[in-house]
């Protein structure tokens, strides 16, 4: 008797501990945050809410509606959080940012350093760490939260999705959530990268629900290379064959296409990327640094506009050497050109350095000045899997 006493106290005791829903909110009570834009205006920044409309979102998934999925909110403060508390005189609801899925930072808030801004999102208990950081391209963050999309009565999950299928499929875009981004923020030499949105088409147009009635909307947000940092500033941007070059050299190329010319003629044999493997090798030559960036990569031929009989073995590997030469030229190209552009390594070579000869970094003052004058070379060792269902191109078939 007295050990069910016992276990009915230990009981009690133990429902006394529990908490409950005390943080709870009802859905009726709360605005979910899906993106947010920051801009710099002078010494303050202007924060950019895009909170989802629960009703018209359920109104455009069951029949068509003019009115938007989405609300978006705007108020300036001396810091983040202050604007974020601002905008409570605005917003009817408690702000909700478990579902945020893109931080967007305008161009002139990314040059004049993004630290103080993710001080905020990185301490926020409510915000997960999976959404993603773009930077918006020669129009302010604002702008770009305001263009309806035309896929999704969302447009923040629109973009969020955009830039996953061209992160996997394109290569020429990159994913970059909170904790890589922060993981790079603190790597001893790295500098972080975060892809570019603009505006494409007419603006004014794109902010109205008219632009979803159009078969072609008159305005649509398109990824266009990456904004590369030097620390946490903005310094410039790269173009869509530097993104996939960086790509290249950082492993992260899952699918994409590329296209080599024609020998001895007109035209062009498109590769189709399936697989990419790229391993960063250190070397100290006489005590100075130099890396070797080996690739290997297995692809397959999408489209053949050549005269050429693809089921010989000789000439499959006479299109594997001219797809290692061009790919190879691509990246060393492109190395150069940012060690004389932009001076920061965006490519991690620093960090390959500094795991494996910690003395010769500790002896390096500027990694990034040193950067500039390091010698990298590439070796791409490309095999073709597939090469189609036909054997010979379309055109020289039917001239037979």
């Amino acid at each position: 008797m007295k050990g069910r006493i016992a276990k009915g106290l230990f009981l009690l005791l133990t429902l006394l501990m529990l908490s409950g829903c005390w943080s709870r909110h009802e859905l009726n009570d709360i605005s979910i945050v899906v993106g947010m834009g920051i801009d710099k205006e002078d010494d303050h920044y202007r924060i950019t809410i895009q909170t989802v409309s629960p009703g018209q979102v359920a109104v455009k998934k069951g029949a068509s509606s003019n009115a938007s999925g989405v609300i978006t909110y705007e108020e300036k403060g001396s810091t983040v959080p202050e604007a974020l508390s601002r905008m409570t005189v605005k917003v009817p609801r408690y702000l909700h940012y478990s579902h945020l899925r893109m931080v967007i930072f305008g161009e002139e808030m990314a040059r004049a350093g993004i630290s103080k801004p993710l001080d905020f999102l990185s301490r926020n208990m409510n915000m997960r760490t999976d959404f993603y950081f773009i930077v918006a391209k020669q129009v302010k963050a604002s702008d770009i939260l305001k263009i309806v999309s035309e896929m999704d009565p969302i447009p923040a999950n629109n973009m969020y999705t955009k830039l996953e299928n061209s992160d996997n499929y394109w290569s020429a875009t990159g994913s970059m959530n909170l904790n890589y981004l922060l993981q790079q923020l603190g790597t001893h030499g790295k500098s972080p990268t975060m892809t570019g949105v603009e505006i494409e088409g007419n603006k004014k147009t794109g902010e109205k629900t008219v632009n979803t009635q159009y078969v072609q909307p008159a305005a649509n947000l398109k990824y266009a290379g990456m904004a590369a940092f030097k620390e946490d500033r903005f310094i410039g941007w790269l173009d869509e064959a530097d993104t996939k070059a960086l790509n290249y050299v950082q492993d992260s190329v899952n699918q994409t296409t590329g296209f080599i010319p024609c020998v001895g003629g007109k035209g062009h044999i498109t590769m189709q990327v399936i697989r990419s493997n790229t391993v960063v090798q250190v070397h100290l030559l006489d005590g100075v640094p130099e890396f070797e960036v080996k690739l290997r990569i297995e692809q397959d031929i999408a489209d053949a506009e050549c005269k050429m009989d693809l089921s010989q073995a000789s000439v499959v590997q006479a299109l594997e050497k001219l797809s290692n030469t061009k790919l190879e030229a691509l990246i060393e190209g492109s190395i150069k050109k940012i060690q004389k552009k932009l001076g920061a390594d965006i490519y991690g070579f620093g960090d390959i350095l500094h795991h494996k000869y910690p003395k010769v970094w500790r002896k390096i003052k500027d990694w990034n000045k040193e950067f500039e004058t390091v010698n990298v070379h590439v070796h791409v060792n490309s095999k073709v899997r597939r090469v189609g269902t036909i054997l010979q191109p379309i055109s020289q078939i039917t001239t037979e």
